[in-house]
């Protein structure tokens, strides 16, 4: 058995998760701070060009009419599209509600019902029922080029900021077709 490891030191209140990330880069502006690996090639972000896109985001998310604490449901892939999002969602103040690009339309839908998301930013190659609150991947990624927002200070933990929606779907070998089960509401973390 090892010895437990020290305590860390508890996150500030307020805190804001964007704002963590993207001051990690500012000694260094010109340093990668995320790299997506390719099978031939790498793109590489340094922290000026992440902290822009991501601030560019969070001005577009509130241009488009949201206010600090609304929710938004992520229906994107694996690509840089969803670290910009979710970043740019917490600058703003957001909330945004990550979900496995997995799931269904009729999955999606039940999530969307008891969420009541004031947005949901979706790329088309992701399963997601029709909904008026959709804004499409393109207009997202425009998002990026826009003047950068102040970072938002963030709430407290206990405000529920970042909320994690649990799913379990239920099937058996004989592919029994019951509805998916809550496992929870919602978990702060």
């Amino acid at each position: 058995m090892t010895a437990a490891s020290p305590p860390y030191p508890a996150c500030p209140v307020p805190f804001n998760m964007a704002r963590h990330v993207l001051t990690a880069g500012t000694p260094d502006p010109d340093k990668t701070a995320l790299s997506l690996l390719h099978p031939d090639t790498s793109e590489d972000w340094t922290f000026a060009a992440l902290t822009a896109a991501v601030r560019g985001t969070a001005t577009g998310l509130l241009g488009a009419g949201l206010t600090p604490g609304d929710r938004v449901l992520l229906r994107l892939g694996n690509t840089v599209d969803f670290p910009l999002a979710y970043l740019g969602a917490l600058a703003a103040g957001l909330v945004p509600v990550p979900t496995a690009a997995a799931l269904t339309a009729g999955e999606v839908a039940h999530i969307i019902k008891g969420l009541n998301p004031a947005l949901i930013l979706h790329d088309p190659d992701v399963p997601c029922p029709d909904d008026p609150r959709i804004l499409p991947l393109d207009v997202v990624r425009r998002f990026r080029a826009l003047p950068a927002t102040p970072l938002a200070h963030g709430r407290s933990r206990a405000a529920g900021l970042y909320r994690l929606y649990l799913r379990h779907r239920w099937q058996t070998l004989c592919c029994d077709a019951r509805p998916p089960r809550d496992l929870g509401a919602g978990h702060d973390v």
